[in-house]
């Protein structure tokens, strides 16, 4: 079923649900803007955000890292995690992630907390924008293959008007973290 969320909206929502978190002026709160270093923003503040995009968009974003994903598929991470420093293997899997780091946010030899970090406005948007390619296939109402925003901006079927949540935040993790190793198969990661 076809994603009808517009991420430049997503990261307007993203921005104003994150200014009124830290009770500053949405104006103040770029969506390049590290919600760690530039807004300094706590843990707390990350789990509500979190929680209320899940709640405005009706999805369950991820609670879990895409690396402790990596540990459940690979069992050992050493290919991506090494030394405590994140790899170029680990770079990758990060930027083919939910959050979509761009290239160049993140480098090797970075601390996995360093990537906590450098998560920006923009990676929480495109985490929630991503997680609706995860729509069901058909409505599990109607049976139709076709969604759009409804009046209060929810994601509904264009047949019955049902809404429509995607796969799990964790879930759809774990798959990219599983097509990830497939693709590296050949490579020992």
């Amino acid at each position: 079923m076809n994603n009808p969320l517009d991420l430049d909206s997503v990261i307007t929502t993203t921005r104003e649900i994150l200014a009124q978190l830290l009770v500053m002026d949405a104006a103040d709160v770029n969506e390049h803007s590290s919600i760690v270093e530039d807004l300094s923003a706590d843990s707390l503040d990350i789990v509500d955000l979190s929680f209320q995009l899940g709640r405005h968009y009706g999805c369950t974003l991820p609670k879990t890292s895409v690396l402790d994903h990596a540990v459940a598929v690979f069992g050992d991470v050493s290919g991506l995690v090494e030394k405590g420093r994140i790899t170029q293997a680990g770079v990758e899997l990060l930027e083919h992630s939910l959050s979509a780091f761009t290239p160049g946010q993140l480098r090797s030899g970075m601390q996995p907390a360093d990537v906590f970090a450098a998560t920006t406005v923009r990676n929480w948007a495109e985490q929630c924008y991503r997680m609706f390619n995860y729509l069901p296939a058909t409505c599990p109402e109607c049976a139709a293959d076709q969604a759009r925003l409804n009046e209060r901006s929810q994601v509904v079927c264009c047949g019955c008007s049902a809404r429509l949540t995607p796969m799990e935040g964790d879930e759809i993790s774990r798959h990219l973290v599983e097509q990830f190793a497939a693709s590296r198969l050949p490579q020992a990661v």
